[in-house]
C-alpha cells in the first residue's frame, strides 16, 4: 500500500499539488513529466475533460469512444423504454 499527499493507493501513481495559472484569457495548470508519463499523454495529445461534483478529470480523447457514446445517447432517447425491458 502507498500513501502520498494523504491519499492511499494498491499502486504508485504520480500525484501532485499544482496551482492555476493564467493563460491568456482562460485558465489551466501545467502538468509535469511524472503525471505525464503515468497517464501516458504527451504535448499536444487531445483530451477529454469532465467537470462533475467539484472534480476535474483528464483522460485521453478517445473518438471511438466519444462515437459510440453518441450513438448510446441517441439509442437512449429514442427508446427510452428500452433499458428497463432489457434489466427485467
Amino acid at each position: 500500500m502507498y500513501l502520498r499527499d494523504g491519499i492511499t493507493t494498491e499502486a504508485p501513481v504520480a500525484i501532485t499539488h499544482k496551482r492555476l495559472q493564467r493563460i491568456g484569457n482562460s485558465t489551466g495548470v501545467i502538468l509535469p513529466a511524472e503525471v505525464l508519463r503515468e497517464s501516458g499523454l504527451s504535448a499536444g495529445d487531445e483530451v477529454l475533460v469532465h467537470a462533475e461534483h467539484g472534480r476535474v478529470t483528464v483522460v485521453p480523447f478517445d473518438p471511438d469512444f466519444d462515437a459510440a457514446l453518441a450513438a448510446a445517447e441517441r439509442f437512449i432517447a429514442n427508446h427510452p423504454n428500452a433499458l428497463k425491458k432489457l434489466a427485467e
